[in-house]
């Protein structure tokens, strides 16, 4: 892993000033003096004021702003009014991750570190800040479990997932694991600027630009109780099922469920393309030993048998990064796509679950406004309702209730629950309308997000494969004099 050049710095720069020599100033020089290996993985050097203490004043205000206000008691109804479109905003934001290195060596519990750089320009004054900040995993795990837990109605991107062979067999801080996962949770945090939504997030802003990195943003462990209500909750909804169906819903989630199936098709078909070509990688190396090898017997034909034996072994090479190139940025990104379809399906469950219980208050509404109804008429209750009324009946003749005034009694109860239940199905139906209106928008989001990314790695596709031909044909062509000059009688 490379060593980083400082550790955390923030630096201003005005491009219409004369203060941007496109190196960030002195920052390097002042991030080497200054800096100490921290613990936690997360100091900052700032040459100017915390930009979470102005953001009234600051030219960035304008985004960290619409995400101070405390989220309403639905935790989504507010979402709606801080969307806007991708690339509308006048904050434009480019984060990079990179620089992994290895803290806490020799202690019990050692871990690794990124750089997070992030440069925002303002697209209408032109200032840009740039910030260089070293986060750890389980700093982007807090970001990931805080968009969540605010944005209940959006589809937070996956992180890369932590449950690894790797941890089992202490090789998590291999170059190879620590790469892909450089990759992975430098494409979590683009596709969370890239969310029209979740980048109006302080939490975002506090990942991005803290440079005191207290243990407030740490990740915490989450309690038995909070499993228990989630899995109480999840048996609950489990016999709840939605009597009147939304075609637009049935639509979007056979198109989820379509494209996580082709890309867990894609996923399996491509690692056996990548199994071919590890195990060509060593054919080709065996081959080339043995050409070499040959050279030495064949003496007349020597150079041209060590040439050709040493282009297998360089074309060895090129096979290998090729592999290396598209486990890293293609299927590292179907991977994490896979997850993001089962988080939007995941999603429209939970609009199921609010639909389906809109419909089941105002089942329950129903029948007790006609229970009432009855009593109030002098009717008799049929099926199991008379089963059970003529057994309450008896209870209340051996206990010498007044039938007339029990009756009143009940009409009264009946006019006080319904009440409460005429407000409880106007809060589910308000609910369940504007959860569904949020997760038809985040649809399009999705949409929107797939095209950048899916352009992104099949673009590192068809680069990786152009670079290793071209560079098998720079292998292969510099063997053509060598053979050319052997006699041939």
């Amino acid at each position: 892993m490379q060593e980083s050049e400082y550790d955390s710095v923030v630096w201003d720069t005005n491009v219409g000033g004369a203060g941007d020599n496109g190196q960030g100033g002195s920052s390097s020089s002042n991030g080497n003096a200054a800096f100490g290996q921290s613990s936690t993985g997360a100091t900052a050097i700032a040459t100017s004021a915390s930009p979470l203490a102005s953001t009234n004043t600051s030219p960035f205000g304008g985004m960290e702003s619409s995400s101070q206000a405390s989220p309403d008691a639905g935790g989504y109804k507010s979402q709606g009014a801080a969307r806007e479109p991708i690339d509308a905003s006048n904050i434009e934001t480019e984060v990079t991750v990179d620089q992994p290195r290895k803290e806490g060596e020799g202690t019990s519990n050692p871990f690794v570190t990124y750089l997070v750089t992030t440069t925002r320009t303002n697209r209408v004054t032109k200032e840009i800040r740039r910030y260089a900040l070293r986060r750890r995993y389980q700093d982007f795990a807090w970001l990931h479990e805080q968009l969540y837990k605010q944005f209940v109605a959006s589809v937070v991107p996956p992180l890369p997932d932590r449950r690894r062979l790797e941890y089992l067999t202490g090789d998590r801080f291999s170059e190879d694991f620590v790469g892909k996962r450089k990759h992975g949770l430098e494409r979590f945090v683009r596709r969370v600027v890239l969310h029209p939504l979740l980048r109006t997030s302080h939490h975002l802003t506090v990942f991005l630009e803290a440079k005191d990195w207290s243990s407030e943003y740490e990740l915490k462990p989450k309690s038995e109780n909070g499993v228990l209500d989630t899995l109480g909750d999840t048996l609950l909804n489990t016999f709840s099922k939605v009597r009147k169906r939304d075609d637009r819903f049935i639509e979007m989630r056979d198109t989820v469920g379509r494209l996580g199936d082709n890309l867990a098709r894609t996923q399996k078909l491509y690692l056996r393309v990548t199994k071919r070509q590890h195990d060509l990688q060593q054919a080709y190396e065996e081959l080339g030993t043995g050409l070499v090898d040959l050279g030495d017997i064949e003496t007349g034909m020597t150079m041209a048998l060590v040439e050709a034996g040493n282009a297998l072994k360089a074309h060895h090479l090129a096979v290998r990064q090729l592999a290396e190139q598209t486990e890293d940025l293609f299927l590292g990104e179907i991977d994490e796509y896979i997850s993001y379809c089962e988080a939007y399906l995941e999603l429209l469950r939970q609009r199921d679950q609010k639909q389906a219980e809109f419909e089941d208050l105002t089942e329950y509404l129903q029948q007790t406004a006609a229970e009432r109804d009855r009593l109030a008429n002098h009717q008799s209750a049929v099926g199991v309702s008379a089963v059970t009324n003529f057994i309450k009946g008896k209870v209340r003749d051996l206990r010498g209730v007044d039938p007339a005034i029990s009756r009143q009694q009940r009409i009264e109860n009946l006019g006080a629950r319904i009440s409460e239940l005429e407000t409880a199905v106007d809060t589910s139906r308000e609910d369940s309308a504007v959860f569904s209106e949020l997760v038809a928008e985040e649809y399009e989001v999705f949409g929107q997000i797939k095209q950048h990314d899916f352009k992104r790695a099949f673009s590192a596709l068809a680069s990786s494969h152009i670079e290793f031909y071209s560079r098998a044909v720079d292998i292969w062509r510099a063997v053509i004099p060598e053979l050319e000059k052997l006699p041939i009688d």
